[in-house]
């Protein structure tokens, strides 16, 4: 027909075939035939210009969209096509629910569901209802909407079915896993869809995979979030709509919050969350800023500025109540509040957790309320309010019980503490009172703290390698802080001694050998008291110690105290890596004891060189240090990987310059190379620095090698025989 340029029928055709196209997403099919009418006929067929609406509406220009609609409503409204104003009324309607402002779109839809009354189509009024429910889960009235989703289902005698409104109401309705379980299962059919060649539809803010992104970041699981957004932001791409990919970008930042091996530096998250904005704001759509302020709310608040956060919390919410979205807004002051407690200002989060926890109730958010009353206990905790935290504990536990909302209490997560220890107290306080035993007992046993008795809220970390440092949490122990020297040189002999108990006696003739009994234990004291302000600051005089404990006059670290400790990590790490390669495992034990060696940064506290009580574990660690390398260099030679293991050695040579072997190694090591002459330099180091220490020779095995190298023997020894 538009080859025949029988436009009238072509546009009858294409009226009849849009929507499958649409459904099918091919976007750029149904565009081409639209184009190729001329602007008359285009006018005689508003049905036509309603497919405009959609096109313009999933490629994310919304303004333009609104526009088309508008033009599809007066021409049906001039033509008393009740069933097209109808549909007109939905699309404008689907523009605002797309940009999650549901107070716009609910008069749209009122009206368009008053004109379906008087039609005989079951289906379209279906699909209205439809609306009306996802319109009222973003208003935060999840029961209004699962009522409207019940009539629709009822309109098609059809029963319960799982759609991406029911998905939605559970995310934000605290039914984590189950919303979770679907969503994969959907994500799986969509990456196969995918590898077919077969596009969907744009769906905005309801992508599968933002929404599973979302609950990765509630859930604490911030690579399998980042992986999530990132393949989002792909979908945003390949489906040309620039509102996916802004949606996209903001839970990228969510996840960049959550990334492993300690917090992420701010800058950059907050960079990912400025592109969002930036892309919200060249589609004027202002509802990306709603999320991203959350996501700054909690980037610029989690790292104690304040008054950012605030800001960012003002703006976030005042978009969100603008658009009718209560969920968004109770997160964002969740996330206020919570700032305000890890900034040591309880009573003022506590004011803001309040506001949330009311709004979390409206909204029916179960997952919500029970983060909330975490961050509550937390704050009646720090006011010292016993009866008030044992209340917000025994709900919050109740609800994490009841709804598997563990990882709230057991790793760092969007909603949760930075650090999940910081509710220890709060569980081991709920265990004592008798309050649900068997599941706080399970949450302890997962931050691998099930005997503990004592906790103040934070994990001790103890670097001893290359230098001292203790941090308490994510809190470094400034030098201040120790008030006196000698208060350090204690905690690093009950350290270095830390599997038995030392007597006060014995520890004051090692630190204080030149004064008498009695002035050794008067600064012996005075030592102790400033330790335990250092290692426990909060801690009441009434209250036993976490991490020191006391019998008689005897001291020593609690074996079971939650503390980490380089040393110990890297002398368990060179173990470990050594069992594998003994048991045959190669990669793993390379892995073992790579790790071991980042653990090494230096020898055991250098600050005490000279004191004897610090020397046999110091020469305790150098020997585990050189077995652990030498194995890991012998290794990486036999897998080929010849320049780390000539870094591996010169590691070894800078701790013992008469370690024969490493000498061995290197020389293979550079011949492989194709380096002769580094490898012959290699052996006149070694017969140097064995002269030099030891007055010897190398051994028979080093000069055979040698020998072997300057002459150009092509069969080198195999590494084992080295």
């Amino acid at each position: 027909w538009l080859a025949a340029r029988d436009y009238d029928e072509a546009a009858t055709a294409i009226t009849r075939a849009g929507e499958a196209a649409l459904r099918a997403g091919r976007l750029d099919t149904l565009a081409g035939w639209i184009d190729a009418l001329p602007s008359a006929v285009l006018g005689s067929h508003p049905r036509l210009v309603g497919y405009l609406g959609d096109l313009y509406r999933l490629r994310s220009r919304f303004d333009e969209a609104l526009s088309w609609y508008a033009q599809a409503e007066a021409a049906c409204r001039e033509q008393r096509d009740q069933a097209g104003v109808s549909r007109a009324l939905r699309g404008q309607a689907l523009v605002y629910i797309d940009q999650v402002r549901p107070a716009q779109a609910e008069s749209l839809l009122q009206e368009a569901l008053r004109i379906s009354d008087g039609l005989d189509d079951r289906q379209a009024r279906a699909r209205l209802l439809d609306l009306l429910a996802e319109n009222k889960l973003n208003m935060g009235k999840p029961g209004e909407a699962e009522a409207l989703r019940s009539e629709a289902r009822m309109l098609r005698e059809e029963g319960p079915v799982e759609d991406l409104l029911s998905v939605r109401v559970k995310l934000r309705t605290g039914r984590l896993a189950e919303a979770r379980a679907t969503l994969e299962a959907w994500a799986e059919q969509e990456r196969r869809a995918s590898e077919r060649g077969q596009l969907h539809t744009p769906r905005g803010h309801r992508e599968t995979l933002l929404i599973l992104s979302l609950i990765h970041s509630f859930c604490g699981e911030g690579g399998p979030a980042a992986e999530r957004a990132e393949a989002g932001i792909a979908v945003g791409e390949r489906l040309d709509s620039p509102f996916i990919t802004a949606v996209a970008q903001a839970r990228l930042g969510h996840a960049w919050q959550l990334r492993e091996g300690g917090p992420a530096p701010r800058d950059e998250s907050v960079a990912i969350y400025q592109r969002a904005i930036a892309l919200g704001d060249s589609l004027a759509v202002r509802r990306i800023r709603a999320e991203a302020s959350w996501g700054l709310t909690r980037a610029y608040g989690f790292s104690g500025d304040l008054e950012v956060a605030a800001r960012f919390a003002r703006e976030g919410a005042e978009i969100s109540l603008w658009a009718g979205d209560l969920w968004i807004a109770a997160m964002i002051e969740l996330t206020l509040g919570a700032s305000y407690v890890l900034a040591e200002r309880p009573g003022e989060g506590l004011a803001v957790l309040e506001r949330a926890l009311l709004l979390l109730r409206e909204c029916g958010d179960s997952f919500g309320r029970a983060a909330a009353r975490l961050w509550m206990a937390l704050a009646h905790g720090d006011l010292r309010q016993p009866e008030h935290t044992a209340a917000c504990v025994d709900d919050l536990l109740s609800l994490c019980a009841t709804h598997c909302y563990d990882f709230l209490l057991s790793r760092p997560s969007f909603l949760g503490p930075p650090d999940a220890r910081r509710a220890v107290p709060l569980l081991l306080a709920a265990r004592a009172r008798g309050v649900q035993v068997d599941y706080v007992g399970r949450l302890l046993a997962q931050l691998g703290l099930g005997e503990i008795q004592i906790h103040p809220g934070y994990q001790l970390r103890v670097q001893t390698l290359g230098g001292f440092r203790v941090w308490r949490g994510g809190h470094e122990i400034e030098a201040r802080a120790w008030q006196r020297d000698k208060a350090r040189q204690l905690f690093q002999l009950l350290v270095t001694h830390r599997g038995r108990w030392l007597q006060r006696d014995e520890m004051a003739d090692l630190l204080w050998p030149h004064l008498g009994q009695d002035a050794a234990c008067r600064d012996f004291k005075v030592a102790l008291n400033a330790l335990n302000k250092a290692l426990e600051p909060a801690r009441p005089p009434e209250v036993l110690s976490a991490y020191i404990a006391r019998d008689g006059s005897a001291y020593r670290l609690r074996p079971e105290a939650d503390l980490w400790l380089d040393s110990a990590a890297f002398a368990a790490a060179c173990a470990e890596g050594q069992s594998l390669l003994d048991l045959g495992h190669q990669a793993e034990g390379v892995a073992a004891l790579r790790r071991a060696l980042g653990l090494a940064a230096g020898d055991y506290l250098p600050d005490a060189a000279y004191e004897d009580w610090a020397a046999a574990e110091r020469e305790r660690l150098r020997g585990i240090f050189l077995r652990a390398a030498d194995r890991l260099a012998t290794t990486l030679v036999e897998l080929g990987q010849d320049d780390e293991a000539l870094e591996v050695c010169r590691r070894i040579l800078a701790l013992d310059s008469c370690w024969e072997r490493a000498y061995r190694i290197q020389m293979l090591a550079h011949t492989r190379l194709g380096n002769r002459p580094q490898a012959l330099r290699c052996y006149r180091r070694c017969a140097e620095a064995l002269e030099a220490e030891l007055g010897l020779a190398p051994s028979r095995a080093t000069r055979d090698l040698h020998e072997r190298i300057r002459s150009g023997d092509p069969a080198l020894p195999s590494v084992t025989t080295l």
